[in-house]
């Protein structure tokens, strides 16, 4: 009995060839030759460079010293334990051992939990008390078991494995993107704060409809929706994505709001028609500029997706000059369904969903009507089908079963969208899938009920951003330019400085200023480099052009 009640709480136990651990009435290491395995394991590894180590249960330093040895400037090793008792029992064993490398960082539960989403952070600061390298220094994740102990919590350190994984990915994957469009986000966004003074602000609409909605998508089920409501929209309020717009107006249906975060001008072909339309445009920051010349500013309200995590859009935030924000979701199909829930007065409201498929059928991608579906019909020939089949058979799509067990075709991007549905949205109070195709979204399905709805409660269109705001704003353009200029002098040596002097003010105006760089491909952060600074010497002229 004294012995079981020992082997409850880790204590070492000598061996041959050095300590092994006994913890739950199991060895963690083997009793014969502990270091043996690990030791093994090292030595056949191939280290590439910017990998990121998840260090399993380490309960005795086997290994490290050897595994530290092999790494580069950029790979680092995170020391993960789930068990509380191990945790402790190894910390104390560490210390006594005086054992410390700085490409180790032991993280406590709580920095595990974050470290998904750390490594997702364009902006990064590192956590307290230990010494992971910035985001973006990573591009792989390798997991290597330390001891058995990784027995105990197996699912946790396959989770926290897969979400970093997940996260390295995003972070590059958001940085292709920005490289190619980031420029384009910024100068959009920047175009739009303009012109915010002059519409409503979409804090008018929060709280304000007292009708169930009605949230369209592009998806095939989209069509699901309009023949169900063709007769009875009044019924309803109506959102919908900005290519769910055409195929509503050309089935008579008017939606009372669409949304919009496309940056290119191509997407302004789904707004044809609208021009007298009582339709709210509700617009990203970074979405398409020149939304007024479709509709008039007070038919424009803007919210905030944060394209990437900068200091300039920080300090616009703290000067109460931005619209509410939002993560950028990647489907503006998302974004519709979360202002959604923030329009209805209470949680009463019910909010159904067509269109968000998140995956199409053998033939055909979008709804009839859409704009990718009058594309087909434009370019169809002999050579050129109406019928997309190299969508459902190409190689980045698979097929896969989804609603009422049809198949369907989708792909990896796609699925991701509903996997981010799910996590974002699924327990929601009275938010419905009413579509019958498509992926599952986690939510009850329930079609729209055709009742005698109440009113909506009228958003105070005559609210208006306040002059202290303008007045923010129109501060805020001045200082830019001013500060623009004066980097632009120290750049071209119009202003003389000490070389450290100079070296120091120029980082003062740059580094803050993300939008200037954000879309190099080096560009995750800000680098004193010749060939850097002679770059953002070059977008200072663009920018100043309309700042």
């Amino acid at each position: 009995m004294p012995e079981q009640i020992q082997n409850e709480k880790p204590c070492l136990v000598n061996t041959p060839q050095g300590f092994s651990v006994s913890y739950k009435n199991k060895l963690l290491y083997s009793k014969y030759a502990p270091q043996k395995a690990i030791l093994a394991a090292i030595e056949k590894l191939t280290v590439l460079p910017g990998t990121l180590f998840l260090c399993c249960s380490p309960v005795l330093p086997y290994g490290l010293k050897e595994l530290c040895q092999k790494l580069d400037d950029k790979s680092f090793c995170v020391l993960c334990e789930f068990d509380r008792d191990l945790s402790q029992f190894s910390e104390d064993f560490f210390s006594s051992q005086n054992f410390k490398d700085e490409k180790t960082a032991r993280l406590t539960l709580p920095q595990l939990q974050r470290l998904p989403i750390l490594l997702n952070e364009t902006s990064y600061a590192p956590m307290q008390g230990t010494r992971l390298l910035p985001s973006g220094t990573f591009k792989r994740v390798i997991r290597l078991d330390f001891s058995a102990g990784v027995q105990f919590h197996e699912s946790l350190y396959s989770e926290l494995t897969a979400a970093c994984t997940r996260a390295i990915m995003t972070f590059w994957a958001n940085r292709m993107t920005l490289v190619r469009f980031g420029r384009k986000y910024s100068q959009n966004f920047f175009k739009n704060l303009k012109l915010l003074p002059a519409t409503i602000p979409i804090q008018n609409f929060f709280g304000s409809v007292s009708k169930p909605i009605i949230v369209f998508g592009a998806g095939q089920s989209l069509e699901e929706g309009i023949d169900l409501i063709k007769k009875n929209s009044s019924f309803f309020y109506i959102l919908c994505a900005d290519t769910a717009l055409q195929p509503l107006l050309e089935n008579g249906i008017e939606a009372d709001g669409v949304f919009i975060e496309e940056a290119q001008s191509v997407i302004k072909k789904a707004f044809i028609g609208t021009q007298k339309s009582r339709t709210q445009i509700f617009a990203g920051l970074s979405a398409v500029p020149h939304l007024d010349k479709i509709k008039q500013p007070e038919k424009l309200s803007f919210f905030t997706t944060k394209y990437t995590g900068g200091k300039f859009l920080d300090n616009l935030s703290e000067k109460d000059i931005l619209p509410p924000e939002n993560e950028p979701f990647g489907s503006v199909g998302l974004t519709a369904v979360y202002y959604a829930l923030k329009f209805r007065s209470s949680t009463e409201i019910p909010v159904y969903l067509y269109g968000l498929d998140f995956s199409y059928s053998e033939s055909f991608t979008h709804a009839r009507a859409t704009m990718a579906h009058k594309e087909r019909f434009l370019k169809n020939s002999r050579l050129f089908p109406l019928a997309n089949f190299g969508a459902s058979f190409g190689f980045s799509s698979e097929k896969v079963i989804g609603k009422n067990n049809s198949a369907v075709y989708t792909t990896r991007t796609l699925k991701n969208y509903a996997e981010l549905f799910k996590g974002l949205f699924a327990g929601t109070p009275n938010l419905f899938d009413a579509a019958s195709t498509g992926l599952e979204l986690g939510l009850p399905h329930k079609s729209p009920e055709i009742s005698t709805a109440s009113e909506n409660q009228n958003a105070d269109a005559g609210k208006t951003f306040s002059q202290a705001q303008i007045s923010a704003i129109k501060e805020y353009f001045a200082s830019e330019r001013a500060a623009l200029e004066e980097l632009r002098d120290l750049l071209t040596g119009k202003i003389s400085l000490p070389e450290s002097e100079r070296t120091s003010r120029i980082t003062e105006l740059a580094a803050p200023r993300e939008y200037l760089y954000l879309h190099f491909a080096d560009g995750v952060r800000f680098s004193s480099d010749i060939s850097f600074l002679k770059r953002i010497r070059t977008e200072i002229d663009f920018f100043l052009k309309f700042l």
